[in-house]
């Protein structure tokens, strides 16, 4: 066993009777960090485990009334269990998330943060605990013109992006006969399609299918998944012991079972 400081000390063996252990169930607002100006969210002497979310991201991160739910939320919840500490989600753009992170404002960064040699040269990461990409949601009857990679990468179409995001830049550069559509949010992207004004949308694989299922049965995945990517948890350099403590967490819940269960949970489709 490696040796942590107390601070990030594994906890006793759980009970048996845990509530986070119920399928599907998302637990009550424990702590919430709304101000993105803030000064000093959650300070270390808070004794919180201080967890870096994005805004309105389902199925990885979302509010339903008072309750945090999606796959980080209950991520988020075990690790800071198996710490001995009580979760703080920092709830914050996309775009504020990082620097949250190198200020101190967070202790870990969650936010579907995808591993990338850029970043690998500011913060730390932990284990890769998923493998996602860019999906392609269509209409469902478009399917037999939309189901191969090569055939949705060629295509003449008009195809819809979230505009500066890594499904934008992925059809610029890799799309070269289609039309590029850019929307400002998914939801505009997402209507344009049921409404026929764009053919296809290319966004991030766990947001596609969260609204593939929103507008099933009209909408749906296509058989093919592009820019593969790997989610990990960031942490700032130096802070070793609490970055070793979430591969062992990480390495334990794959060995239990934990991980696939919360997978599967939120993403049926993962792998």
């Amino acid at each position: 066993m490696r040796s942590k400081s107390n601070i990030w000390a594994p906890r006793p063996p759980r009970r048996a009777s845990r509530r986070l252990r119920l399928p599907g169930l998302c637990l009550p607002l424990l702590v919430l960090a709304l101000a993105a100006g803030c000064q000093a969210l959650w300070p270390a002497s808070s004794g919180a485990l201080r967890i870096g979310v994005a805004e309105d991201s389902p199925p990885l991160f979302f509010r339903h009334g008072i309750h945090l739910c999606g796959l980080e939320a209950d991520l988020g919840r075990e690790f800071a269990d198996f710490l001995g500490l009580p979760p703080a989600f920092v709830v914050l753009p996309p775009a504020e998330l990082e620097a949250a992170l190198l200020a101190g404002k967070v202790d870990v960064l969650m936010g579907g943060t995808t591993l990338t040699e850029a970043r690998r040269v500011q913060m730390d990461f932990a284990t890769p605990y998923l493998v996602v990409g860019q999906a392609a949601l269509i209409r469902a009857a478009d399917l037999p013109r939309f189901n191969t990679a090569i055939k949705i990468r060629s295509t003449r179409a008009r195809v819809g992006t979230v505009a500066g995001s890594a499904g934008d830049a992925h059809v610029a550069r890799y799309f070269p006969r289609a039309t590029r559509m850019a929307f400002p949010d998914p939801t505009a992207a997402t209507e344009a399609l049921r409404a026929g004004q764009i053919d296809l949308l290319i966004h991030d694989g766990p947001a596609a299918w969260w609204l593939s299922l929103r507008h099933r049965p009209q909408l749906a995945l296509a058989p093919a998944l592009f820019d593969r990517a790997e989610l990990a948890w960031a942490f700032r350099r130096g802070s070793v012991a609490l970055r070793e403590s979430a591969n062992e967490a990480l390495a334990a819940w794959q060995k239990d079972g934990t991980l696939e269960s919360i997978l599967k949970r939120w993403l049926p489709v993962s792998k």
